[in-house]
């Protein structure tokens, strides 16, 4: 019985641990008929381009890496955010948190 308490918890804490991410895979270039390697990374969002080894925030709340060519972004806020009765959780654009707000007037805080 401790063991299914144990693994129980353990399995709510990684869901609430982990964040999205994704990878976006560098674009083969050929120039007079060889392969270029890329040097920087476009981030899909705003177009802005970033150095290989160089790590940015995005207006998304996106923390985002450049490594040979391959971007890889994660949410910065992560894991499952468990509003209480009655509330809806939300993310703030300029904080990257979760707030909480009264699912029957969104503009007052939990």
């Amino acid at each position: 019985m401790k063991f299914l308490l144990s693994l129980s918890v353990l399995c709510i804490t990684l869901a609430l641990c982990q964040a999205a991410c994704f990878i976006k895979l560098p674009k083969a270039e050929m120039r007079n008929g060889v392969l270029v390697p890329q040097t920087l990374c476009t981030d899909p969002y705003d177009g802005t381009q970033h150095l290989l080894g160089s790590k940015w925030n995005t207006a998304h709340c996106l923390e985002c890496s450049c490594h040979s060519g391959e971007m890889t972004c994660c949410h910065r806020y992560g894991g499952i955010a468990i509003a209480p009765n009655g509330c809806d959780a939300r993310v703030n654009p300029d904080t990257c948190q979760y707030e909480m707000y009264r699912i029957d007037n969104p503009s007052e805080p939990c």
